[in-house]
């Protein structure tokens, strides 16, 4: 598979741009991504770092071509490498509202993620999958809002910026939860965290709105 001889690790490239050049070749021709998922299996930790890398660069331009391949992601989550979970959930993250049912059967593991990750990067990227599975319907949304709450109660400001952003996605398809995410939105209005504070300002004019 000439496709995995390319990739940063295998041509001693400290960088990622020999994986972005990767991507683009599978953006061109997708048939190449089925080759790069056999990487996923290998022994060498730094090429299976590589392939799940060039699956999340292609699915923040191509998330569709991702889609196929959703499941063969999912193994991923537990390797002990945590740049190879944190391109798996970032992945992930990017094509969640298009594989509801795949998001639907992890959502223990993205919470036990959230919970237990010593990764800041893998956390963040872990929420944002759980948000994003918020976009798919009122199902989802209360899912969603579950887990995100537990989130905000576990970690406070120091992922709330996911969460808020979360919290947008439930309210576009939960407005009966107005006043409950007004509540928990109040606190953090005198944030620390610049962006944090202000994207609970956001929330919080969302949901004083009567109409």
């Amino acid at each position: 598979m000439e496709i995995l001889n390319q990739l940063s690790s295998q041509k001693g490239d400290k960088t990622e741009i020999s994986n972005q050049i990767v991507a683009e070749k599978c953006i061109a021709n997708p048939r190449l991504l089925g080759e790069i998922a056999v990487g996923f299996e290998e022994n060498d930790k730094n090429l299976q770092s590589d392939c799940i890398e060039v699956f999340t660069l292609i699915s923040e331009k191509k998330p569709e071509l991702v889609v196929p391949y959703a499941e063969n992601i999912l193994s991923l989550l537990y390797r002990k490498e945590s740049k190879t979970r944190w391109e798996a959930v970032h992945t992930l993250s990017f094509i969640a509202d298009k594989v509801p049912d795949i998001i639907c059967s992890i959502l223990p593991v993205l919470q036990s993620l959230v919970k237990k990750d010593k990764s800041t990067i893998v956390r963040d990227y872990a929420m944002d999958t759980i948000a994003n599975y918020a976009k798919v319907s009122a199902e989802t949304s209360e899912k969603s809002y579950e887990l995100l709450k537990y989130a905000l109660a576990l970690w406070g400001e120091k992922h709330a910026k996911q969460v808020f952003r979360g919290f947008n996605y439930v309210l576009d398809n939960c407005s009966d939860l107005k006043a409950e995410i007004n509540l928990l939105v109040q606190p953090y209005l005198s944030a620390n965290k610049k962006i944090v504070a202000a994207e609970a300002k956001k929330i919080v004019k969302r949901t004083n709105d009567k109409k």
